[in-house]
């Protein structure tokens, strides 16, 4: 599988394409446990490649995966199914977060003792990936719609939140940056945590916005 790598301030970032064309992605996957495999048989041809594809991007991230050592687990924090949910490392310290835009799959992976969570958005970039989204309207109003870029930067947050789009993307806030984890980065907050995150936009393929977003390390030192 042919990918880009990144790094970026703390972050590790890769992306693949996981178009019909995409080789070796079963025996890839037979490399990452039967939980994964399992679940990569048992989706359609294109979310069985997306899901492929952001496993195989983690495990070049983070070279503890494949071995006896470290899993991906994605564990539904809401209603516990193991079907879906923000993937999570077991047996390794990190945090990671995959997106999807189309074919385009994208992957990120920090270290605990830089960031307790992680999440990352991308989307297909427009003409104008700073004009407003209007047809985001009625879900923002009576305050104006973000554009793209800021859209995903709420997306980021609420991946790194771990509630996803059950917070609601009107209620994400942004400010300052309280900490300097990110290349120009700048505070984001959701209900119950105001300030907790810093995201940024970051590197990633030609054609598309990306933005991360991190929640600081609860570690000593």
């Amino acid at each position: 599988m042919m990918f880009e790598h990144r790094a970026w301030g703390p972050v590790q970032i890769a992306w693949a394409s996981a178009h019909p064309s995409a080789t070796d992605l079963d025996a890839g996957m037979q490399e990452l446990g039967d939980a994964a495999l399992r679940r990569y048989r048992n989706l359609d041809a294109d979310a069985g490649r997306r899901f492929a594809v952001g496993r195989l991007l983690l495990a070049e991230l983070i070279p503890a995966l494949g071995t006896d050592a470290a899993t991906i687990e994605s564990l539904c924090e809401h209603c516990g199914s193991s079907d879906h949910g923000r993937p999570r490392v077991a047996g390794a310290p990190y945090a990671v977060s995959v997106s999807y835009a189309g074919e385009t799959v994208i992957a990120a992976a920090v270290p605990l003792e830089a960031a307790s969570a992680l999440g990352i958005d991308i989307e297909p970039g427009s003409t104008d990936d700073d004009a407003p989204l209007t047809e985001l309207t009625g879900l923002f109003s009576p305050h104006a719609p973000p554009s793209l870029r800021a859209w995903t930067e709420i997306e980021a947050v609420v991946k790194a939140d771990g509630r996803g789009m059950r917070v609601s993307p009107a209620d994400v806030s942004f400010g300052r940056p309280s900490a300097a984890l990110l290349p120009d980065g700048r505070a984001g907050g959701v209900p119950g945590n105001p300030g907790g995150f810093e995201v940024a936009s970051a590197p990633g393929p030609a054609g598309h916005i990306v933005s991360v977003a991190l929640a600081p390390s609860s570690a000593p030192g």
